[in-house]
């Protein structure tokens, strides 16, 4: 989705988001039942999943460090094994769906180093594209929108739909 502004080249260089550290578990990727469900049946089937209210997180093996786990959908020569049909928030970072108050917002990772060398108004015009589909996705999938954290530049804000 943001292949204008990061090129599959550049993310194949980093790789940042496909790695997680033991204190920031919660952060992986929120897939839907459907996306579970394909990841099973045609990539992965021995992996295993944590629902999170009506979603599911991976689980995840450390590396032999303890401290680090890379998703299990992460090739290291060939990047995703999913391609184009990775989960949503793989397909939206360094784009995050939070929740802040009341309200919905679309913030931008302070992690990537890619995309935090791009023109921030470059990085805004093209959420002001997608924030429509990203906050579908969110509406459908209420797991997507984390909480809020300190450090994340918000580019797009709307009220939060009451219940």
């Amino acid at each position: 989705m943001l292949g204008e502004l990061l090129s599959k080249e550049e993310c194949a260089g980093c790789r940042l988001c496909c790695s997680f550290h033991r204190y920031d578990l919660m952060d992986t990727p929120t897939v839907t039942a459907d996306t579970a469900v394909k990841i099973v049946s045609r990539h992965l089937p021995e992996q295993k999943f944590l629902e999170t209210g009506g979603s599911f997180l991976m689980k995840m093996e450390p590396e032999p460090d303890g401290e680090t786990y890379f998703c299990p959908l992460l090739d290291h020569r060939r990047g995703c094994i999913m391609g184009d049909s990775k989960p949503f928030e793989c397909r939206i970072w360094p784009l995050r769906v939070m929740r802040r108050e009341d309200r919905l917002v679309i913030a931008l990772s302070p992690l990537c180093p890619v995309i935090n060398l791009k023109p921030i108004e470059e990085v805004k015009a093209k959420c002001g594209e997608l924030a429509e589909t990203i906050l579908q996705e969110a509406a459908a999938c209420p797991e997507l929108a984390k909480p809020f954290a300190a450090g994340h530049r918000v580019l797009y804000e709307i009220t939060a739909p009451k219940g």
